[in-house]
């Protein structure tokens, strides 16, 4: 089903084929996912400062190319490290929406206000990162 739909044009990147194969296997999996998956318009990337890597996705309503580096002018700027932005996957999403009163979700509420992770774009753009969330969460 996901098949055509992730293109990946970052593969000196290795992480991209993480984001890629993780997408994917989701939208394979969870077939309710795509109903959200086909309606993400918007640019993000994902700057993974431990690991030197720097990936964008852009999403164009069911499709996503993933790209090297920072393209064009993101909706929203994910930084953090790797073992912090996996953590993002297991957020619990519950009426839709992501969940944050749980542990996974009170983590990644403590690496916000930390700095840990940063996402610049988060309030300006909210529908494009809980539709992110919602498509990349394992759970």
């Amino acid at each position: 089903m996901a098949e055509g739909i992730v293109v990946n044009n970052a593969e000196e990147v290795p992480f991209s084929y993480i984001l890629a194969e993780l997408l994917e296997s989701n939208l394979e999996q969870k077939p309710g996912k795509m109903m959200t998956f086909n309606r993400i318009f918007g640019v993000v990337a994902i700057d993974l400062t431990d690991i030197e890597a720097t990936v964008t996705l852009i999403f164009s309503g069911g499709r996503v190319r993933i790209e090297q580096g920072i393209v064009g002018k993101p909706d929203i700027i994910i930084r953090t490290d790797s073992e912090k932005v996996i953590g993002l996957n297991s957020i619990n999403i519950k009426f839709g929406l992501p969940y944050y009163f749980d542990e996974a979700g009170m983590t990644v509420i403590k690496q916000l206000l930390s700095g840990e992770l940063k996402i610049q774009g988060m309030l300006l753009h909210p529908i494009i990162l809980t539709r992110l969330t919602k498509i990349m969460s394992v759970m």
